[in-house]
């Protein structure tokens, strides 16, 4: 996905915790879950080096935002989001 509704309200209600790194972290994860269309791969440096952010912080924000499954890191609102997008995609193709 290229795009994703950001409702700004949702995120600051769910940020207000983060710290500035933090939160840039977590925008970072977003859009690395969204563009990938998958959940986060469980290899933190890997993650630390293509989102600029230090690792021990990823590991914070995954840990806190996100739900660790035995193939990588889940969020829900973000699959349910893809889900959505391509449900809408097969239909106009159709």
């Amino acid at each position: 996905m290229h795009y994703y509704q950001f409702n700004i309200a949702d995120y600051r209600s769910a940020t207000v915790h983060l710290s500035n790194e933090e939160d840039l972290a977590y925008r970072r994860l977003l859009d690395m879950y969204y563009d990938m269309e998958t959940k986060i791969p469980l290899d933190t440096q890997w993650i630390a080096r293509r989102i600029r952010v230090d690792a021990e912080v990823i590991k914070n924000v995954l840990s806190d935002m996100f739900e660790q499954h035995e193939d990588g890191w889940f969020h829900a609102r973000c699959q349910e989001t893809i889900e959505h997008y391509h449900a809408m995609a097969e239909k106009n193709r159709a």
